[in-house]
């Protein structure tokens, strides 16, 4: 623990809650390290940062998804995440990567693009170019949760035993730094604990839900940690069950996936793998269901993924009303399978995140 600077991490938890707040989209944590289990590649140093009693308060999911991930040295995107597991690489060694490609595209930036940024940052053309030349850490950030298309490999299926594992071990770190930070808050004139003792139950649920290796449980934490509203818990006005079956080798390339909406009714949608990076995908839908906006949210995706997908929709004309007391949930029913396929993954990841912000936005 000799590396853990508690106010570094007080401070992240309270960017985290600012970030919320102005309902800005999570930066990825460029100093987080992403080790697979058994992994030997250090976690850098946290850098020094100062603190002046900070109160923890109500941070929110959006907020608490990114902190999570940030405390179990996770990546902030899901395409990310797939790159640096089927590349058995640490985070760090991905924002090297990055950072190349920086550099490329901070040599081929034109001068109307440096006016343009200018004009986005509040600064004169001079001091745009020159933020550019020095690496500026804000536009790095912005850049880097930007560029999303990384090359994947379709044949590099995605074993949930491996991620049970890293669940597990990331996890267990992540736990050890709350207790740290916990331990020393006084120091740092900290009173209110709730927030980090949440994130540290959380952690510990999908610790011991990882523990029992069972691929529909851990297909569920993984989604559940890349759905930004929703890190790793339930009961918060949304819930996600998976069922696996044994149907034999035949389901193992198709996802049937049942979101019961409070203002559409259900939407179904039927991943059907056609070939290791192109998914069909049949969605039935009320009338009224806003179809234009969600196949927009899907081909945007696509571009960063390097996917093809055929996307066809089925509508009704009458749709169930939910009751009072009902709430948001998808299900998803899965062949009794250790290994999915990446593209299937991101896809099922894509249309429940599309579905429910859409929802939520009615």
């Amino acid at each position: 623990m000799a590396d853990l600077n508690l106010g570094h991490l007080i401070t992240k938890f309270v960017n985290y809650q600012a970030l919320n707040a102005n309902k800005a989209p999570s930066q990825p944590a460029n100093q987080a390290a992403f080790n697979v289990p058994q992994s030997n590649t250090p976690a850098p140093a946290a850098q020094s940062t100062n603190s002046s009693a900070p109160q923890m308060g109500n941070m929110g999911g959006t907020g608490q998804a990114a902190y999570v991930k940030d405390l179990m040295k996770m990546p902030q995107n899901m395409n990310e995440f797939i790159f640096i597991y089927q590349n058995k690489m640490s985070f760090t060694q991905f924002n090297q990567q990055f950072a190349m490609r920086m550099n490329m595209y901070r040599n081929n930036l034109s001068q109307t693009q440096a006016q343009i940024l200018a004009q986005l940052q509040g600064l004169s053309v001079t001091e745009a170019q020159n933020m550019l030349l020095n690496g500026s850490k804000t536009v790095l950030n912005q850049l880097q949760y930007s560029l999303k298309n990384l090359p994947l490999s379709a044949s590099g299926m995605i074993n949930l035993s491996d991620i049970a594992a890293l669940i597990q071990a990331n996890g267990k770190d992540a736990i050890t730094k709350l207790i740290s930070a916990m331990a020393n808050s006084a120091k740092l004139g900290i009173t209110d604990l709730t927030q980090l003792k949440d994130t540290a139950k959380l952690i510990n649920a999908s610790i011991a839900a990882a523990s029992q290796n069972d691929s529909a449980q851990t297909m569920k934490l993984l989604l559940l940690l890349y759905l930004p509203w929703l890190p790793l818990q339930e009961g918060t006005g949304f819930d996600l069950e998976i069922e696996a079956n044994d149907k034999g080798n035949d389901s193992d390339s198709i996802l049937i996936i049942t979101i019961t909406t409070i203002n559409y009714g259900k939407v179904t949608a039927t991943l059907i793998l056609e070939s290791s990076n192109s998914v069909h995908v049949n969605i039935e839908c009320s009338s009224d269901f806003p179809k234009d906006e969600l196949m927009l949210r899907i081909e945007n995706d696509e571009k960063h993924y390097s996917m093809q997908s055929v996307v066809s929709f089925e509508t009704t004309s009458t749709k169930p009303k939910l009751q009072h007391n009902d709430k948001p949930e998808a299900k998803i029913n899965m062949s009794n399978t250790n290994e999915i396929n990446p593209y299937m993954l991101l896809m099922a990841h894509t249309i429940i995140r599309h579905v429910i912000e859409l929802d939520k936005e009615k």
